[in-house]
């Protein structure tokens, strides 16, 4: 009896193991391409605190993502073209983007859909507390 429950929980973990990187690598085959950033949507709030200051775009430029973990990016808010090179890497559930001189964010993945994709996330820039939800469509 002893080993059938120590070869069940053998059995188990193996199975755990082998979804849970399946996952993340469907996740990061998804990502690899380019892909369009419908809804560009946030919030800022100052380092002294006071009241958040939301802010929402559409048709905000585009994000590729390469097999090799790297990418770059070209936002376009309010008429200003942002582009830049960046890392990345995934788990299931998550997305984390580096760029030289900028804060690492570590993405929330909510929809993990072939042609869709919603981020969420929290982070501290230059003392700021800045909230992001992202909606993209693959190119």
């Amino acid at each position: 009896m002893k080993k059938i429950i120590t070869l069940s929980a053998l059995l188990l973990a193996v199975a755990f193991t082998f979804s849970s990187c399946s996952k993340e690598k469907q996740l990061k085959k998804r990502l690899v391409g380019t892909w369009n950033i419908d809804k560009f949507d946030g919030t800022i709030t100052d380092a002294g605190g006071g009241a958040a200051t939301p802010y929402s775009f559409a048709n905000a430029g585009t994000f590729t993502f390469k097999d090799d973990n790297t990418g770059s990016y070209s936002i376009v808010i309010l008429g200003t073209t942002d582009n830049g090179s960046i890392n990345w890497a995934n788990t299931e559930n998550s997305v984390t983007i580096t760029e030289s001189g900028a804060p690492t964010i570590i993405y929330t993945v909510t929809t993990n859909e072939e042609t869709r994709q919603v981020w969420t996330t929290t982070y501290i820039d230059d003392g700021d507390q800045i909230s992001e939800v992202i909606t993209f469509s693959k190119k």
